[in-house]
């Protein structure tokens, strides 16, 4: 699935839902001053369409100008066969949506998370006895988290049942498919064989993980680099004469995956700088396989070791003025960028267990930008607060969203 071949394949499908998305804003720019959007969760609705598709092989339809019911990629002649899938997908996506935006996951809320932090052994216990008080924060992730799991579960479990009908020749599907779940599933032994590793928990938590990681943190990256650059307008203008020398003004050419990797150098500056400013990742944590000494200090085989990348990304050894947002300081020309230790900046983790959705997200962010910088700019809506407030859970997220005046630029 994140192949080369197959990411480049996938710029035409990315691109139809930008486009989608960007309908959403053309009458938000209609007058002269523009108006108001939370553009925060417009590109989540339209990172979670991407990632949809790519995972699910599923259009969730959230990126519409008007939200409508989801389609399954199937012909139309199966859209009556396929009403109980429907049902289902649509239902599971407005609880992950739920969920990303309104469900509050901020470290404070959970005293179960407070006390493991202090006293790691009564985490769990205390946890257990809350999720079961209606009104606290542990009852209402481990709600949502149940939903989520019974409609995904239901979602995967149509889908097996499906392909085992396709392999005895009793149903009618796209054997071309190229998405997450209907890759997976055809590498998964005949039904009558023993399988350890591609359960359905399995399958069903492979499936999730990547739309949660693919929504959420290129939603929350996107809306990090369109409210950084509507309050630097230099940067803003470096960015659209690059973009506009690609091809001339209201052209709709659409770049290739080449072009996005070669022809957008700056536009790489802004997101990386974009990245280390707002850092989507609070906490990455390995466990030590042997004993091993770090910073003087020795550590047993099985310690758990806690790395705050947004706190080294914001460290001026290797970022001065760490509070200016300059994407100059990644211009591979730069001083500052030569000397500086390749770990200082990790958005998508280092090493084996890097992400490895990491060429599909800056595809997605570099097509979204483009194309929604070909035709408008944004401001600061006087209704946003400023500095923008951070809730902290898995991934961070903006506490009351990103509020953003949009202006047309033809």
């Amino acid at each position: 699935m994140y192949q080369p071949s197959h990411l480049a394949s996938l710029v035409p499908t990315m691109q139809s839902f930008i486009e989608s998305a960007t309908q959403n804003l053309e009458s938000s720019s209609s007058s002269s001053k523009g108006s108001d959007i939370v553009f925060s969760e417009l590109s989540l609705r339209m990172a979670t369409d991407v990632i949809g598709q790519a995972a699910f092989g599923v259009n969730f339809g959230l990126s519409k100008p008007q939200f409508v019911d989801v389609d399954v990629d199937v012909d139309h002649d199966h859209n009556q066969k396929n009403m109980l899938y429907n049902d289902e997908v649509s239902d599971f996506i407005k609880q992950h949506i739920y969920s990303t935006t309104q469900l509050k996951m901020d470290l404070s809320g959970s005293l179960s998370i407070i006390l493991g932090l202090l006293v790691p052994i009564l985490q769990e216990p205390v946890r257990q006895i809350l999720k079961r008080i209606p009104g606290t924060m542990d009852w209402k992730v481990d709600r949502t988290n149940r939903k989520l799991s019974t409609r995904l579960d239901e979602i995967v479990l149509n889908r097996i049942i499906l392909q085992e009908k396709i392999k005895l020749g009793a149903g009618d599907h796209d054997h071309d498919s190229k998405d997450l779940l209907s890759l997976i599933l055809k590498t998964r032994p005949d039904s009558g064989s023993r399988n350890v590793v591609f359960t359905q928990d399995y399958i069903s938590a492979t499936v999730y993980e990547h739309l949660l990681a693919g929504s959420a943190t290129t939603a929350f990256t996107l809306s990090s680099v369109v409210y950084l650059v509507s309050r630097h307008p230099n940067v803003e203008n470096k960015l659209l004469a690059e973009i506009d020398g690609f091809c001339p003004h209201g052209d709709d050419q659409i770049p290739t995956s080449h072009d996005l990797q070669h022809k957008f150098p700056y536009l790489d500056q802004v997101i990386k700088e974009a990245m280390r400013f707002y850092f989507v990742s609070p906490l990455i944590a390995r466990e030590t396989a042997k004993q091993v000494e770090i910073g003087g200090y020795l550590l047993p085989k099985g310690t758990w070791v806690w790395l705050a990348p947004g706190v080294v990304a914001k460290d001026a050894t290797h970022f001065p003025e760490p509070d200016k947002f300059n994407p100059e300081r990644f211009d591979p020309d730069c001083e500052e960028e030569r000397h500086r230790h390749p770990y200082a900046l990790i958005p998508f983790g280092i090493g084996p267990r890097a992400c490895i959705g990491q060429k599909f997200s800056l595809q997605e962010i570099k097509l979204s930008l483009i194309h929604l910088y070909r035709k408008f700019v944004f401001r600061h809506s006087p209704n946003m607060e400023c500095p923008l407030e951070l809730e902290f859970g898995i991934v961070v997220n903006f506490k009351h969203g990103v509020k953003l005046r949009v202006i047309n630029r033809i």
